[in-house]
């Protein structure tokens, strides 16, 4: 038993006793007495949870294992490779033209450098060069070979040259002259079918002269049928009304 276990142990028989003189202060109604032991009785309880309370102990975590090391894989080296081709065309394009531009011509490049093949860059603002070689050995840029712009004249002079497509005509729509030309005149033509019919006709032709142009002719057909007048159909020399009854009640 140590130390604190002993003071423990003593304020707890402390809190005993006092417990047993209160009873027996009670019994004899000694109040003043009583009330002393009452706080006597306060401070051992007190004192026994001070001395009964335990010290939080920090655990000190083990240090974690270090992870395994990686081994570097033939990817990682052809990943890392190409970044640093790209880092070194870009530094290669701007130490001549700084204010350069450029990508790659196709778009497995990356597989073409890993195959050893020729690899070409598309250039902007590079002084009038638009294509340029990357010449690369080993998985290292050695330098960059520019072409002349004379090679980009003859490649796009084809294009150049090439016939432009012809318009089509655009086909005018006559369907708004039709309708305006039926509804400024559907009166009068009424009153001219009336009259042929008066007179035993079986048909009026609307000749050329007092009709727009002759494209307009087959949409003044459909506007005439529309009106009312159930028989209308174009002919060389106009446009031809077949006469019938219901031409006749048309208003």
């Amino acid at each position: 038993m140590n130390k604190k276990d002993q003071k423990r142990h003593m304020a707890y028989e402390a809190l005993v006793l006092l417990g047993m003189l209160a009873l027996l202060t009670f019994i004899c109604r000694l109040w003043p007495i009583l009330l002393l032991i009452i706080l006597g009785i306060f401070a051992a309880v007190i004192r026994l949870l001070f001395l009964s309370s335990r010290k939080i102990e920090v655990i000190v975590p083990l240090p974690l294992l270090p992870e395994p090391v990686k081994e570097t894989t033939e990817k990682d080296v052809q990943v890392l490779a190409y970044s640093v081709i790209l880092r070194r065309v870009t530094e290669l394009v701007l130490s001549e033209y700084p204010e350069a531009r450029w990508v790659w011509e196709a778009p497995n490049a990356e597989k073409l450098i890993q195959e050893s093949q020729e690899v070409f860059i598309l250039l902007n603002r590079a002084g009038g060069y638009r294509r340029a070689k990357v010449v690369i050995r080993n998985l290292q840029v050695v330098g960059i070979e520019y072409n002349p712009q004379v090679e980009e004249n003859a490649v796009l002079e084809p294009e150049d040259n090439a016939p432009e497509p012809e318009e089509e005509p655009e086909v005018q729509n006559y369907e708004l002259l039709a309708f305006e030309w039926a509804d400024a005149h559907i009166f009068e033509l009424n009153a001219r079918c009336n009259e042929a019919i008066g007179e035993n006709l079986s048909e009026l032709i609307l000749l050329a002269e007092e009709l727009p142009v002759r494209e307009s002719w087959a949409d003044i057909c459909r506007e005439l049928i529309r009106a009312g007048l159930t028989d209308v159909q174009c002919v060389s020399e106009g446009i031809k009304i077949n006469l019938t009854q219901s031409n006749a009640e048309r208003k």
